[in-house]
């Protein structure tokens, strides 16, 4: 299954309705040669739709696919614990968030991941565990779409010393939480976020 979000809002494409998706009640629709996909992409952006499951017996052509319509821009992001095994969370222009940002020119996804979470939220040294997995949002700007493409991964710090939020990129306050005390049901977060986080918190 992938997850494609549009508007903080998912795109889901499958090649059958799980217990997972059915839980989701979103509209499904079956894929075929007469579905224009941006047309469902517009849809989506619609304020009155919630997401969209779309089915197709090859979900991994139909992703590439939707995938070539938007220009790609790669980003890296962290999902840091440290070694109380509390999770790294921030506030970004209101939300909590997860520290990520765009892949410099020369740079590794690992480098650039970790870089980001340096930069945003303060943190050295960090040690990668493990790629969680990749992450796609869309977003227009100036006309174009575009789709940011994070690849994730999970990291620990013995950092134990004054969190300082980046005010430049908008962040007001970075904070290590409890993961059993996170609902992510309730958390005031992006639903992309949120995906990544329960793959990772509930997995």
């Amino acid at each position: 299954m992938y997850k494609f979000f549009i508007n903080d809002k998912p795109l889901l494409i499958a090649s059958d309705v799980s217990i997972e998706l059915a839980s989701l009640q979103l509209p499904i629709k079956q894929y075929n040669k007469e579905t224009k996909l941006m047309d469902l992409v517009r849809k989506i952006e619609e304020n009155s739709e919630k997401g969209l499951i779309l089915l197709y017996k090859d979900p991994d052509f139909l992703f590439q696919k939707l995938l070539s319509k938007f220009t790609c821009i790669h980003a890296g992001g962290g999902i840091v614990f440290n070694d109380k095994k509390e999770l790294l969370l921030m506030k970004r222009l209101g939300k909590w968030d997860l520290p990520k940002g765009k892949i410099d020119p020369g740079e590794t996804n690992e480098e650039g991941a970790v870089r980001e979470v340096e930069e945003e939220c303060g943190i050295s040294p960090l040690n990668i565990q493990y790629f969680m997995g990749n992450s796609y949002h869309t977003y227009k700007l100036q006309g174009h779409r575009f789709c940011k493409l994070t690849h994730w991964y999970v990291m620990n710090t013995p950092f134990t010393g004054e969190l300082v939020p980046q005010i430049e990129e908008s962040i007001t306050e970075v904070k290590w939480a409890n993961p059993a005390e996170i609902d992510l049901r309730t958390l005031d977060t992006y639903e992309s976020i949120r995906a990544i986080l329960q793959d990772v918190l509930h997995p």
